[in-house]
């Protein structure tokens, strides 16, 4: 038999019995003393039966009310409870209890009791699901899961009797499985198919102490720290760190500094590859779990360099004159040679045996040197004197003056020993070459002068007030320029087309000449007309005047459309026009702008009754102005034809220069709705009003006139001063009080009145 008064159970009223949670933000332990608490908490009951029936999870029901069990801990009823009735008479019953939202990581702990009733007449199922999509509760309907899609424990998976077990017992699931820690909720699932009333397999279950403790990194410790195996440039490296601590699978990464170039570390922790570069390499390795803990730990490798490659072929024999001779003997390629007259990879030889060193830096960084000798043989004193210039028409000259004889000349022109000249610089050189095989030369130059070739580029046209233009584009360079204008190499140009000669004399004294006109147009004639004195709050205003039209304007306060905004003082407008040539003029004129006059304002009152006498208004400066404004007339305002509320009253000034100023002041005509209407037939008034602490209550009719009291805006009565200047006058003093609303409550003639009064 179904255990039924649950049905009845399910649907009382729940018992407020508190809630037990640790206090770690992640971890939390629910031993359900009150589900009304559990939505507070975060925890979410969703029924998504096909048919949805009368219940929903409970309370549990204890065996004290009628239950079938009491609670595994605390109050007898301290449980969750789910029945056959989540569905209709038959149907499947899936109702689901999901947790607070948390952030999970693999190692995760969730622990939690259920049973149900004995004996076990009906199969029952409990689901426990997992969602990695944050807050979410999509649950699906029916036998969907929605976002819960990860099952991490079924309490009865096929529905089958003697499974689900009769008294509390505690089941474990320890998270794994995510790839990394992952917002989402857990959800307890009561997931009966052939559920309800009517059907075979669902009765009654609880759930009792649920706790949830999140998994603590634990202390890794990693492959002592400091240097590891010494690596060799271009020589095969591995090594392996190791770890304990992590849950699963380990993963090594590098999180700060760096291996040496050409070694990789994988994910197992091995370092691997070629060096490719030589030091000491600080790194450190950060190894995750699957949980997402981490630890830490700092290396160092040492690469060193690989043994000296360097060999050498056979030096030839040289001569101390044989020329810039290229070192080629030093292997491996790619090195640099030093020694007596190296530079570079060339050596210019000097007699002796010379000692070459040769430096070579492999690929990986290292650097390796090693020393040979050349024997260089020394090579004869070969001379030739000077040949005085020549010019290209001077016929056959005879070569002479060349020591050792024996020897022979060659150069462009040379037929034995006789040189035809060519126009140009020549090169005449005497060879000899001794017993050793070395040969030396003496040389000598032999310039065959020519008239030099002279030009002059176009020049621009100019204009004639552009200023002396320095003259340009001769060639050869280093001559004169003269002319109508010239002054050294400057032209100061007159209207008109004028003639610029250029003349270069050669170092021979040969001189050419070339010529070019220059165009200098006149610039153009501009005006501008003088411009009226303005006052400094003028609005902007169109510049005009400038002759001829179309030319912009500049200076202080000209704006980009050619406006002026006026600043105070003299300004200077400079109107530039540009002809069609290109030619610029510019016309300037001063512009007066006078300051405008500061105009102050303060109203003698800030507020008068609507019942006020006019107002003669003064505190205007400089004196002189006029006031305007809503009731204002002649100077004086009339609260009654300005009528209640705020009301700004302007004063405006204009001085000599026509410039105008202006200020403003708001005064308030109250009502002084706080006097009876009866106080108007004794013409009842209080002035000043607001006031700083003294002010004057007094009636133009009446025998009797007194104060009663005076009460702050909590009604709480205040100390005050007063003294009767007249029967119908009183002075009140309350200096010493704070600012803010007070009620005065006085007398006349046995009526009372109320007013309000404003100390500032």
């Amino acid at each position: 038999m179904k255990t039924r008064i649950l049905k009845t159970v399910a649907l009382c009223g729940l018992f407020a019995l508190g809630f037990i949670s640790k206090s770690n933000a992640q971890a939390f332990s629910e031993g359900f003393n009150d589900i009304t608490l559990l939505a507070g908490n975060g925890w979410v009951m969703t029924n998504a039966s096909v048919a949805v029936g009368s219940t929903n999870w409970f309370q549990g029901n204890p065996v004290g009310a009628g239950g079938p069990f009491d609670a595994y801990n605390g109050a007898t009823n301290a449980y969750i409870g789910a029945n056959y009735n989540n569905t209709g008479s038959t149907g499947t019953i899936s109702n689901w209890l999901m947790t607070p939202n948390r952030t999970f990581r693999n190692g995760d702990v969730i622990t939690f009791y259920t049973r149900k009733p004995a004996p076990d007449s009906y199969a029952d199922r409990l689901e426990v699901r997992l969602s990695t999509n944050g807050a979410s509760t999509n649950v699906g309907t029916g036998t969907a899961v929605g976002d819960y899609t990860t099952l991490l424990m079924s309490v009865n998976p096929s529905l089958v009797l003697g499974v689900y077990p009769t008294t509390w017992t505690l089941y474990t699931i320890t998270i794994s499985g995510l790839p990394a820690p992952t917002s989402g909720r857990i959800a307890f699932r009561y997931f009966v198919t052939g559920a309800g009333l009517n059907g075979s397999n669902s009765d009654y279950i609880g759930i009792d102490q649920v706790d949830y403790t999140p998994y603590v990194c634990p202390a890794f410790t990693m492959t002592a720290a400091g240097a590891l195996t010494t690596g060799t440039a271009g020589a095969a490296y591995s090594t392996t760190l190791t770890q304990t601590g992590a849950l699963g699978a380990p993963s090594f990464a590098v999180t700060a500094g760096a291996l040496p170039p050409g070694l990789t570390m994988s994910t197992s922790g091995t370092i691997s590859g070629t060096p490719t570069a030589t030091g000491t390499f600080n790194f450190t390795s950060t190894v995750s779990d699957a949980s997402g803990c981490s630890g830490s730990s700092s290396y160092s490798i040492t690469v060193v360099c690989p043994a000296n490659p360097i060999t050498f072929a056979t030096a030839p024999a040289l001569c101390d004159n044989s020329g810039t001779y290229t070192l080629v003997q030093g292997s491996p390629a790619g090195g640099t040679y030093s020694g007596t007259g190296v530079t570079g990879n060339n050596f210019n030889p000097a007699s002796g045996t010379q000692t070459i060193t040769y430096d070579y830096t492999d690929a990986y960084g290292c650097a390796f040197n090693s020393n040979y000798t050349i024997t260089v043989n020394t090579a004869p004193t070969v001379t030739q004197s000077a040949i005085s210039p020549i010019c290209d028409n001077s016929g056959t000259l005879a070569l002479t003056g060349a020591s050792p004889a024996g020897g022979t000349y060659s150069g462009t022109g040379v037929t034995g020993s006789d040189f035809d000249p060519a126009a140009g610089t020549q090169m005449v050189t005497y060879t000899y070459t001794d017993a050793n095989n070395c040969t030396n030369q003496a040389t000598t130059t032999i310039i065959v002068n020519t008239a030099p070739t002279v030009s002059q580029s176009a020049i621009s046209a100019v204009c004639s007030n552009a200023g002396p233009l320095a003259l340009s584009g001769g060639s050869p360079a280093g001559g004169t320029y003269s002319g109508t204008g010239v002054t050294g190499s400057d032209f100061d140009p007159t209207a008109g087309t004028q003639t610029v000669t250029y003349t270069y004399t050669d170092a021979n004294n040969c001189s050419s000449e070339a010529t070019a006109t220059i165009t200098v147009n006149a610039a153009p004639t501009v005006t501008q007309s003088a411009i009226s004195a303005v006052c400094n709050n003028s609005a902007e205003f169109a510049l005009t005047g400038g002759s001829p039209a179309g030319g912009t304007y500049s200076g202080t306060g000209v704006t980009a459309s050619g406006d002026f905004d006026p600043s105070s003082g003299t300004q200077t407008v400079t109107y530039t026009y540009t002809d069609a040539n290109n030619c610029t003029s510019t016309a300037s004129t001063m512009i007066t702008v006078n300051t405008a006059p500061t105009v102050a304002f303060t109203s003698p009152v800030a507020t008068m009754c609507i019942n006020h006498a006019p107002l003669t208004l003064s505190g205007g400066s400089p004196a002189g102005g006029t006031y305007s404004g809503n009731g204002v007339s002649g100077g004086v305002l009339n609260p009654a034809t300005a009528g209640a509320g705020d009301h700004v009253i302007t004063y405006s000034y204009t001085d000599a220069n026509s410039c105008e100023g202006e200020a403003t002041f708001s005064i308030n005509v109250d009502p002084c709705l706080g006097l009876t209407e009866n106080g108007e037939a004794f013409g009842l008034e209080i002035y000043p009003n607001p006031t700083t602490g003294k002010f004057t209550a007094s009636v133009t009719s009446g025998a009797d006139f007194s104060i009663v009291k005076v009460l702050d805006i909590q009604g709480k009565e205040i100390q005050f001063g007063s003294s009767n200047t007249s029967a119908t006058a009183i002075d009140v003093d309350f200096s010493n009080q704070v600012p803010g609303m007070y009620f005065v409550n006085a007398l006349v003639d046995g009526q009372p009145f109320t007013f309000r009064i404003q100390k500032q």
